[in-house]
């Protein structure tokens, strides 16, 4: 089957890109062909061209006529979909923000695929689909590269942050270093540039992983216990009692009201246990792999092509022409549009820091004022007894 994988971007390694490259790897390991475009090529293109994957900044350029579409991100999908007017798509929805991630309503998009049950549901709500519409294939971790597994520590000695978009100088970070301390359990804030391309070998060193989405995954599988966290949020340990409501979310608490102040964080951390660490992994590494994730993923392509085949008529060359500048057109516009979403995110970052910022200053204050109130009032009291205990000038002279 010729298979073409759209992304909004092929450059740094992030969520979606990763997707892309194991996706991209694991079917062309099954005999597929298969095509990853994208108008922005980077870091993740040349890991691509490096396993002999094709990389286009064009779906015109694509090696092959596909047989479906793998749509990421909806400018792109749209884009590809008009240079294909006779191909199928599903489209694959990895969360809720930023905006590129919205799904898009397109008569050749037979199927959408929800990356946990969350994001699955609002996109049967957003646009009004049955339950046969959208499938929810969870986040995965490839074995093939995640192998070793460590042996879980009877009390944990090290913790990991991992988690980019952390602020490190915020109060929730002072929190988190104040927790950690109280527990006696040393905390790396940060991970070395260079090794943050090999997680697979960075986190089996720490018995504790703080991290969200793929990332919780991998650490998990890695033989970790792991507090999903959020730069402002944090949930409990992951054991098999919340697996699958924190699955559902994708082991994030951005869509929880989790606690995060250094008493809860402690009383997260004060469940650990070693015993619940090895269940979780072996329920992470069963139940989470890319080849299962593709095996649902291949059955889907499959579908998609047969009912595509059974009921959509082949377009005129007029209306193929038509939709041919349409993907022209929409090329002319990426640029601008991934400007607008950058300056949205360095926006939303701003004021992130802005509001952890109040925050910080609220809490001086309370701090400063407890500091300065208390003395004034042991003053305060020490001169009313001073005052009540003074001798009458009227008494004294009597006597």
């Amino acid at each position: 089957m010729n298979i073409l994988i759209t992304n909004n971007t092929l450059a740094t390694l992030g969520g979606s890109e990763w997707v892309v490259v194991e996706l991209a790897r694991a079917l062309s390991s099954r005999g597929h062909q298969v095509a990853a475009c994208s108008s922005q090529i980077a870091e993740a293109g040349t890991m691509l061209k490096g396993m002999s994957i094709p990389v286009i900044p064009d779906p015109f350029d694509s090696p092959f006529k596909p047989d479906v579409i793998h749509g990421q991100h909806h400018l792109d999908t749209v884009r590809a979909l008009c240079a294909f007017p006779d191909v199928p798509a599903i489209y694959h929805c990895h969360g809720y923000l930023p905006w590129v991630e919205d799904p898009p309503v397109h008569p050749r998009i037979l199927y959408y695929v929800g990356m946990s049950s969350v994001v699955s549901e609002r996109i049967r709500f957003s646009l009004g689909l049955s339950d046969r519409d959208v499938m929810t294939i969870p986040n995965w971790v490839d074995l093939d590269r995640f192998r070793f597994v460590r042996d879980p520590r009877h009390k944990p000695r090290k913790a990991l942050l991992y988690l980019r978009s952390f602020d490190r100088s915020s109060w929730h970070a002072s929190q988190l270093c104040q927790a950690f301390e109280w527990m006696g359990i040393k905390l790396d804030l940060w991970v070395p540039q260079r090794e943050t391309r090999a997680p697979e070998v960075v986190l089996p060193q720490y018995d504790i992983v703080l991290a969200s989405g793929r990332s919780a995954i991998e650490a998990m599988a890695s033989g970790c216990a792991v507090l999903p966290i959020s730069p402002s949020a944090c949930l409990d340990l992951v054991d098999l009692t919340n697996f699958d409501f924190f699955q559902s979310q994708n082991f994030s608490p951005r869509l929880s009201t989790g606690q995060f102040n250094a008493e809860s964080i402690v009383h997260a951390i004060s469940s650990y246990n070693p015993e619940h660490v090895k269940a979780v992994t072996e329920a992470v590494r069963s139940r989470c792999t890319l080849d299962a994730a593709t095996d649902a993923l291949e059955s889907l392509y499959l579908r998609t092509v047969e009912e595509f085949s059974d009921e959509y008529p082949l377009p005129s060359a007029r209306f193929t022409n038509e939709l041919h500048a349409m993907a022209n057109y929409i090329q002319s516009l990426m640029p601008m549009v991934r400007d607008r979403e950058r300056l949205l995110l360095e926006n939303n970052h701003i004021q992130q820091e802005i509001a952890v910022q109040e925050q910080t200053i609220t809490a001086l204050h309370r701090s400063n004022s407890m500091r300065i109130t208390k003395p004034i009032r042991v003053i305060s009291n020490l001169l009313r007894r001073l005052r009540s205990t003074k001798p009458n000038p009227g008494e004294s002279l009597g006597s």
